[in-house]
Formats: C-alpha cells, sequence, structure tokens
C-alpha cells in the first residue's frame, strides 16, 4: 500500500562544548534546516550541518557559508526539478561543493586569510515523499528509518570519513576534496532522519560498527513525534538545546555538538 506523508516536523540546536567555555572560544558548529515547496507543491526538507576546525581561524565562518550554499542549491534544484529528486547525483554534489568552496573562496580573499582558515566539515540532506538525498564531506553522522511494515531500523547513511592519523578528518578546504565527497540515494519513504557532528558522533554511533544506537535515537526523537502540527517544533527544540548542554552529555563530550531531527507520520 502507498504511504502518505502526515507532514514533516523538526528541530534543530548547535551547542558550544566545555573545552570551548573554558578557553573562551566561540561555538564553530552550524546548522540550517527548513521545509521548501518543490514544483508540484509538496513539501521536501532540506537539512545541512557543518564542524568547523578547531585550529582553523574563522571555521565557523567557513561552517556557516558551507550550510547556506548548501541550503541555497539546493532549494534552487528542488523549486526547479521537482521533489522526484532525479536530478541529484554525482554531479549535483560536485557542483554544490565547487559553489561551497567559491563562496569560502571569496571570504578567504576579503580577509586576506588563506582557504585552510575556513575549513570545516559538511553533512547535507535532501528528503522528499518517496526520495532522499545525502551528502557527507568529513566525519559526523547521517541517520535514517524507514517505515516498513511492522519493522523500523535504523541505518547509517554515509560512513563518517576520516583522515590518514588519529582525530584527522576531511574538510571542504582540502585541495582533494573532490575526490573524497560521499553521497547516497535512497528510495521509498523515510519516516526520520538525523544530521549530527563528531561531536556527538561516539553517542549516536558504534563506532566499532557503524550501526546507530538505536536508544539514542529513540530517546531523542521522542517529543518530536508528539509534537503538534509541522515546520519547526519549538518545545522539542528547546528541550534539545538542553539536553545537548546537560552534564550528562558534556561529561563523555567536551566538543562542540549538532543536532538536527526531522520527523514526519507516514500512514498507509
Amino acid at each position: 500500500m502507498t504511504k502518505r506523508s502526515a507532514g514533516w516536523r523538526h528541530a534543530a540546536s548547535s551547542v558550544i562544548g566545555t573545552s570551548h567555555l573554558r578557553t573562551g572560544t566561540e561555538c564553530q558548529d552550524f546548522h540550517a534546516v527548513n521545509l521548501v515547496a518543490a514544483s508540484s507543491g509538496s513539501e521536501v526538507v532540506i537539512a545541512a550541518a557543518a564542524d568547523g576546525a578547531g585550529s582553523a581561524k574563522r571555521s565557523l565562518n567557513g561552517a556557516r557559508q558551507a550550510c547556506y550554499t548548501f541550503f541555497e542549491c539546493a532549494q534552487l534544484a528542488v523549486a526547479q526539478l521537482g521533489q522526484s529528486l532525479d536530478f541529484l547525483h554525482d554531479g549535483f554534489a560536485l557542483d554544490t561543493l565547487e559553489d561551497v568552496r567559491a563562496r569560502i573562496a571569496e571570504l578567504a580573499k576579503e580577509s586576506e586569510e588563506p582557504l585552510s582558515a575556513y575549513a570545516c566539515t559538511m553533512l547535507g540532506a535532501i528528503v522528499a515523499d518517496h526520495a532522499a538525498f545525502f551528502l557527507q564531506i568529513g566525519d559526523g553522522a547521517i541517520v535514517y528509518r524507514m517505515r516498513d511494515a511492522e519493522t523500523a531500523v535504523w541505518r547509517l547513511a554515509l560512513s563518517p570519513q576520516r583522515g590518514e592519523f588519529a582525530n584527522e578528518t576531511i574538510f571542504v578546504t582540502r585541495g582533494d576534496v573532490a575526490q573524497r565527497i560521499s553521497v547516497a540515494r535512497v528510495a521509498g519513504p523515510i519516516a526520520e532522519f538525523a544530521l549530527l557532528t563528531d561531536g556527538i558522533e561516539h553517542l549516536a554511533v558504534k563506532m566499532a560498527t557503524g550501526e546507530p544506537h538505536a536508544r539514542f535515537f529513540e530517546h531523542v526523537f521522542a517529543g518530536l513525534r508528539a509534537a503538534p502540527g509541522t515546520g519547526t517544533a519549538t518545545i522539542h527544540e528547546a528541550w534539545l538545546e538542553a539536553f545537548l548542554a546537560s552534564p550528562q552529555v558534556c561529561a563523555r563530550t567536551d566538543d562542540d555538538k549538532t543536532l538536527i531531527l526531522c520527523s514526519r507520520q507516514l500512514a498507509t
């Protein structure tokens, strides 16, 4: 039987890590998420998250620009080409990455800083009624679940990217990043998905196996599922910010952390 959507609701937060609080450093994570209208009139959810490199002077600016540029590219494509997402392929990912790097290069030129001063990772998602596209550069994770009969299983969309050495990852400012970009396309109705930066990666994903921690996602999605209406779930967003800043989370990670949650009810 065909699934129909009761509408997307979402909540997201970027919270500064305790290590940055101690040193007086700003939060270097950034995110963007919203619902946009496809050419058919149906809704598509677009989400992006980026983690600025801790050692990079202007990494928050890079993270912000990466999210905004991904969102702009995705919104324009969806508005013009519809919600089937057939246009989303490796070429779209590479063109978007090129736009991200060009925008960051403009910032670097204006500030007379090297491109590496804006180093950041990037996660992106475009999810329609019966198709989804995910993009990843660097670490962090994109997790989703589909509703198939009675079964709902959390899946990792893409493997977090590591560098050659411990605690090293891939940034959008890296020279060979076009060869390192990862994309995934999913057919069928996705019920829920999340984007998260590496500050909470080990809380949400079993690092040895790449399997999402189902209990973690059931916990953070519970309030969002109960939220009324569609669009931003303001009350759950406030809860999410408090959760990410809570002693129990900060005891396990001192890094900046971003979590984007998107959920919809699917009925037969």
